[in-house]
């Protein structure tokens, strides 16, 4: 039971740490009836900012759905002095204003598989300091319930600006099972803007690896980039690889968002998950099954 639940926490931590590097868009607006002036300069900036979503899946086997999956999620975050947003894409404020902040959330989640429900919750919080020399360093914890399971979940990180638009961000992170087994693992991430006429170009991209005890290292990396068609709109794509010996999972993202005002936002996003390349023991398992996961998510963003 243990060797499943490790395996189970440290795909969490793949997907979280994967997730990092394919950020939803928020995109630079024309709209500036909230700015204000000093001297000759013009300002857009918020401290707060508030971000909702609900997402449906389906597991899929065979053509036939089988399972749904239903979650909701809350975060708010507090920088520690005004974001400016008129340097660039709305979405892209913080990362280009070298902003700090400190963030708490809860996720709520549940599978409902032929009438069987199950569900879970996780709470977390983070902060994220950035030097005036342009050093980062960021920190997060979170609980994971789920069932009646309890996972501890850290991430200490560094890294540093290259460049004013480019990072550079290594992880370290660490997975504590309540029966008291623990899985590790680092992650390297790395993010570049090219600003280009009203909008511009991000590119991300993530890889490393998660070491679970008694089973198969789980080894990942992902891309993403969003173009930012103007100051308010951006879509993207994201491509993601989990391989964890047994199991390669492969998950491929659409995501676009629209800044209705200059503090309000809305977001869709589509994602294909395909768990492929099954070995040989989990072969005579399960023969010839054809797996898949397609999921919708929509969302918004309050900034103030």
């Amino acid at each position: 039971m243990f060797k499943k639940t490790a395996i189970a926490a440290g795909i969490g931590i793949a997907v979280s740490t994967a997730a990092v590097a394919q950020q939803t868009p928020v995109v630079v607006g024309d709209t500036r009836e909230d700015a204000y002036v000093v001297g000759d300069k013009l300002y857009d900036t918020y401290r707060w900012e508030i971000r909702g979503d609900y997402t449906h899946g389906e597991w899929e086997a065979d053509g036939f759905s089988d399972t749904e999956t239903d979650a909701f999620g809350i975060e708010g975050s507090f920088y520690f002095r005004p974001v400016d947003a008129t340097k660039g894409p709305r979405s892209e404020a913080a990362f280009l204003d070298h902003a700090s902040d400190v963030t708490i959330g809860y996720r709520y989640a549940e599978i409902d598989d032929n009438g069987i429900d199950v569900d879970g919750d996780e709470y977390g919080i983070s902060g994220r300091w950035v030097t005036d020399g342009g050093f980062i360093f960021e920190g997060a914890y979170a609980r994971d319930e789920p069932l009646d399971g309890e996972v501890d979940l850290y991430r200490l990180s560094a890294g540093y600006y290259l460049t004013d638009v480019t990072s550079l961000i290594i992880d370290y992170r660490n997975a504590d099972i309540d029966d008291g087994g623990d899985t590790d693992g680092w992650n390297a991430r790395l993010e570049h803007f090219w600003g280009m006429g009203n909008g511009g170009l991000k590119l991300a991209g993530n890889y490393g690896y998660i070491n679970v005890d008694d089973a198969d290292d789980i080894d990942l990396y992902g891309l993403s980039a969003i173009w930012y068609i103007t100051h308010d709109f951006g879509i993207g794509v994201a491509y993601d690889n989990t391989d964890f010996g047994a199991l390669e999972s492969e998950t491929y993202g659409v995501f676009a968002e629209w800044f209705i005002t200059r503090n309000i936002a809305v977001n869709l996003a589509y994602n294909h998950e395909e768990p492929d390349d099954i070995d040989q023991d989990l072969d005579n398992l399960l023969p010839d099954l054809d797996l898949e996961y397609n999921a919708i998510t929509i969302g918004g963003r309050l900034r103030f």
